[in-house]
């Protein structure tokens, strides 16, 4: 029987897709991009290129999602393969240069003392050889951004400090945390402090209540090397008496208050992060005047919460975690214990989660969920800038995570949602930013749809945190370390010499 034009259509269709399932199934042949790295030559054929791959999924996938070789350029490739190769029990680095060999060795002194290099290789040195000749051959090329930024000088304010880790806004002005001094710092509506209170570590999260702030610490700065953690402190409102309610946490940037296993009081849900590795979820009950403290789920390195709904002691949360092993991750917990945990989305390490959001943007009376990347601490002391950071935008019904936005935001640290005429634009500080069109600052303004209009700025401070004041202004809080990057001439250093915290105003 003959068939008719429209079931030849059909079959002809159904035929070219199915071919083209076959070949987006088919395994991906490499292709080498560069044959030596550093004078030292690179095995390019397929053979090779095959079983580096092999090995890299064999050894790298045990601990986070695969890293592609695309993802990062050869040097940042190779100083990463350098680290990673201590937890395999390998020892690479005779091809990192000065500075390199530097961070290196503070984080092979840190993995030592902490017993996380095994005392024996864990694979083949030929494996090792073809995982390593992989990632260099089939390295992308180092990314340059070609939109310009705007240079915007920062008026600055009185800080009695030379960094800033924490910026919020208070019933009657600014909380601003001191980096080195482990001040806390009460600002009034005019920026003028007020008032100074002396605590453990730099303060990096508050809470809000009538009688006074919860105030979480940080422990170190330097807590990738050093294992000094979190502390939760009460500061009364009218005499700022401070009060340390919980120490020796993981090391941590956030936490929520609320009452989750329904006794009539308040506790503490604090996202640990910990030390390179470790922290967890950390719920803190209290129990006749003392906490008692419980991991709530087994997850790893939490980087910051957030609350989608609660109903009495039924609580429905977020957690985005980092150390490599990154994930956005729903849980929902009934009177003060876990029910449900759901891996949303689950993202490969080179992107350095840091940052979560819940709010309604287009004011359609639903909210979208913010993800923003940018910080991999594992770059080394080059920190590339990467086109798959930023900030991703999504909706969640049910249990269904949807990507409905993502815009490229390389080097971001931290975002604010900032109400401008009609619309909700975000500011996000960049602390890594191409250093040949430093973007240290954008503005992402709502055009249609998920559409930005995006404007960067260069800045003569290093920022860290922002906050609107009004519909044109900016509140930026900055920590002016250096940063270190290749060129041509070799290594170089951008400085920044502006104020630690100070106001950015624009204009329409």
């Amino acid at each position: 029987m003959r068939p008719e034009p429209a079931d030849l259509h059909h079959f002809l269709a159904k035929g070219y897709f199915l071919w083209i399932a076959v070949v987006l199934a088919a395994p991906r042949c490499e292709v080498a991009r560069f044959s030596e790295f550093r004078g030292e030559k690179l095995r390019t054929q397929a053979a090779a290129l095959r079983e580096g791959k092999r090995a890299a999924e064999k050894f790298c996938s045990g601990c986070h999602l695969l890293p592609q070789p695309e993802s990062m350029s050869q040097d940042n490739a190779n100083f990463v393969l350098a680290y990673m190769g201590l937890f395999l029990g390998i020892d690479a680095s005779r091809t990192l240069d000065e500075a390199e060999r530097t961070q290196f060795r503070q984080r092979y002194e840190f993995l030592k003392r902490t017993g996380q290099i095994p005392s024996r290789p864990q694979l083949q040195p030929e494996e090792w050889q073809f995982l390593r000749n992989w990632y260099l051959a089939v390295a992308r090329h180092p990314f340059v951004s070609s939109e310009p930024a705007q240079p915007a000088k920062l008026t600055p304010l009185p800080f009695a400090d030379a960094g800033v880790t924490m910026l919020l806004r208070t019933s009657d002005g600014y909380a601003v945390g001191g980096g080195l001094s482990g001040q806390l710092f009460f600002l009034d509506a005019q920026f003028r402090t007020v008032a100074a209170v002396k605590l453990d570590s730099p303060p990096v999260h508050l809470i809000e209540k009538q009688a006074g702030f919860y105030v979480l610490t940080l422990g170190s700065l330097l807590g990738a090397l050093e294992g000094s953690g979190s502390s939760i402190w009460f500061i009364e409102r009218k005499n700022k008496k401070a009060q340390r309610l919980l120490q020796g946490l993981a090391r941590s940037a956030h936490f929520l208050l609320s009452d989750f296993d329904g006794d009539g009081t308040e506790d503490f849900l604090i996202a640990g992060f910990g030390s390179i590795r470790g922290g967890g979820l950390l719920l803190a009950h209290r129990r006749n005047g003392r906490f008692v403290l419980e991991n709530l789920a087994a997850l790893d390195s939490v980087v910051r919460l957030a609350l989608l709904a609660q109903d009495g002691t039924h609580h429905r949360l977020l957690a985005l975690t980092g150390g490599a092993a990154e994930k956005l991750v729903l849980l929902e917990s009934y009177n003060g214990q876990l029910a449900n945990t759901k891996v949303l989305a689950e993202y490969p390490p080179h992107l350095g989660s840091v940052w979560l959001e819940v709010a309604d943007l287009n004011q359609d009376g639903e909210k979208e969920i913010l993800v923003l990347s940018g910080d991999n601490a594992d770059a080394g002391p080059y920190h590339e800038t990467k086109p798959d950071q930023g900030l991703r935008i999504y909706q969640l019904s049910g249990q269904k995570l949807v990507q409905r936005h993502f815009e490229s935001l390389p080097g971001a640290l931290s975002l604010a949602l900032w109400p401008r005429r009609a619309a909700t634009a975000i500011a996000v500080a960049r602390f890594y930013s191409d250093p040949k069109t430093p973007q240290d600052l954008t503005v992402l303004e709502p055009v249609s749809g998920w559409k930005f209009q995006r404007r960067h700025y260069s800045l003569d401070s290093r920022p860290v945190l922002v906050l609107p004041i009004d519909a044109e202004a900016l509140l930026v809080g900055s920590g002016n370390l250096p940063v270190l990057f290749r060129s041509e001439q070799g290594p170089k250093l951008r400085q920044f010499q502006g104020p630690a915290l100070g106001l950015l105003r624009l204009k329409n």
